[in-house]
């Protein structure tokens, strides 16, 4: 352990908190903080002023935490060891409203000290460490959201609303979103001749997709029906501009595609509905 940073008392320097607690380093280890504030300096010519106050905060919290843990005085001392100890420290720290400091935060704060190391280092500056002593897997990763998705009750009053509507063209789109979870850009793109026969099914070419080759999707019963009635009414508009969803109106776009799904989910009281939504809920 070393000297802690020194307590607040009258004789302390006047100004703003964080040029007191520079201060309070300095004082205690000069060369440690020379070195972290010569890098802000630095920072202020690249970095937003915003950017430049969150790096100041997380390197004087990491200082103080050196300065009253260990016999670090110089920013070349901080070893690997440090950093174990402090990324314990900082997961036990409080955060807002009584609950331990968020992951995003200690993220934030250990990828600062990361860019830190990584670019005085870079700098060739002589107080620096041999190697950056934070490593990728120290932060922590970042919570991966579930896709959105419609439960069952939701969905079941979306489908309800698409199949009352008066436009057949909105209940063709909004099914075979639903059914096949094929993204708006595939469904304005499918060609005339998109659905085939193979063996006792129906099928859904869907040609280009994200492997850049062409993929069949099977037809629920009801959705081959839906698409024969389509053809019936639209086989002229259909080959006229070669899609599959083509009628009087001319062919899809993503406009319309994302439009008529808001539109039919406002009717069944769904809010915040559209076609990537209805992918994730097939696949959900």
């Amino acid at each position: 352990m070393n000297a802690a940073v020194p307590a607040s008392s009258a004789a302390q320097p006047q100004g703003s908190q964080s040029d007191i607690e520079w201060a309070e380093i300095a004082a205690a280890a000069p060369q440690l903080a020379e070195t972290m504030r010569r890098y802000l300096r630095q920072a202020a010519t690249f970095l937003a002023p915003a950017s430049v106050a969150s790096a100041d905060g997380a390197l004087r919290i990491f200082a103080r935490w050196l300065l009253a843990n260990t016999s670090v005085v110089a920013v070349a001392g901080i070893t690997r060891d440090a950093i174990e100890d402090f990324k314990v420290d900082l997961a036990a720290r409080p955060g807002m409203h009584g609950a331990l400091l968020s992951e995003n935060t200690q993220r934030q704060r250990l990828r600062t000290l990361r860019v830190f190391f990584e670019r005085i280092i870079e700098w060739d500056w002589a107080d620096t460490p041999p190697r950056n002593p934070i490593l990728n897997w120290d932060l922590p990763k970042r919570p991966e959201p579930l896709p959105k998705f419609l439960d069952d009750a939701d969905a079941a009053k979306f489908m309800t609303a698409a199949r009352a509507s008066k436009d057949p063209r909105d209940r063709l789109i909004v099914e075979l979103l639903a059914r096949t979870g094929m993204p708006s850009g595939e469904l304005v793109g499918l060609d005339a001749d998109a659905v085939v026969r193979i063996g006792a099914g129906h099928w859904l070419r869907i040609p280009l997709g994200k492997l850049r080759n062409d993929r069949y999707v099977p037809l629920h019963p009801q959705l081959v029906d839906l698409l024969t009635d389509w053809t019936a009414t639209n086989l002229e508009h259909m080959r006229a501009h070669r899609r599959l969803v083509a009628d009087h109106r001319g062919p899809l776009n993503r406009f319309i595609v994302e439009r008529t799904v808001a539109r039919v989910g406002r009717a069944a009281g769904v809010e915040g509905v559209h076609p990537h939504r209805l992918r994730h809920t097939l696949a959900t």
